[in-house]
């Protein structure tokens, strides 16, 4: 160590790196989480003399309380990449043809003449009878498939789907009700 650079000490309230997250998002929760600027953490914890230079890993893992090795590899890990799958705009079936052009995807001639009859027709209101759409679950983000006419509560794809956003909107709701409430460790 030479003179110019300060010890790091551990902060006293620890966050939990989330991964992928990226190591200015991870500095900015830690500082909020100790009562501090991000820029004024981030500054302390960049490799001096300058204070306004790279990020150090080492000084970052001390602050943080954890192994850098660790925390670099958790922060820094690229997410997983989206799968990408190819449905029918119309009916959301898998188009026929292996390798399909560029978006909108149909599966076939009478969806696309259908399609395009929504999108000339607006006293369809862009619905048409026996019409699917696909929507995203907004428990566990499955694609699944669902007739147009029919309306639900929720958009998921499944009863345990239903019953996991139905516990989630309670529980913040609860939380909105007593924002000081403490969910219990055993839970």
């Amino acid at each position: 160590m030479n003179g110019l650079e300060r010890p790091v000490v551990e902060l006293p309230i620890q966050v939990f790196p989330r991964p992928c997250e990226g190591p200015e998002s991870f500095i900015s929760r830690l500082a909020e989480a100790n009562y501090l600027k991000p820029a004024y953490l981030s500054a302390c914890l960049s490799k001096p003399p300058t204070e306004r230079g790279t990020l150090s890993w080492s000084r970052l893992a001390a602050a943080a309380g954890q192994d850098r090795l660790e925390l670099q590899e958790v922060l820094e890990r690229t997410p997983p990449p989206s799968p990408v799958q190819l449905v029918c705009e119309y009916c959301g079936r898998a188009p026929r043809n292996s390798t399909p052009g560029p978006p909108p995807w149909w599966c076939s001639v009478r969806c696309r003449r259908r399609s395009d009859l929504v999108n000339s027709a607006p006293s369809s209101r862009g619905i048409i009878p026996g019409q699917r759409e696909t929507l995203s679950c907004i428990a566990c983000g499955t694609r699944f498939v669902r007739s147009t006419t029919k309306r639900r509560e929720h958009d998921t794809c499944s009863p345990r789907c239903r019953e996991r956003a139905r516990r989630t909107k309670q529980a913040e709701l609860d939380l909105y009700e007593n924002p000081f409430a403490v969910e219990d460790e055993a839970s």
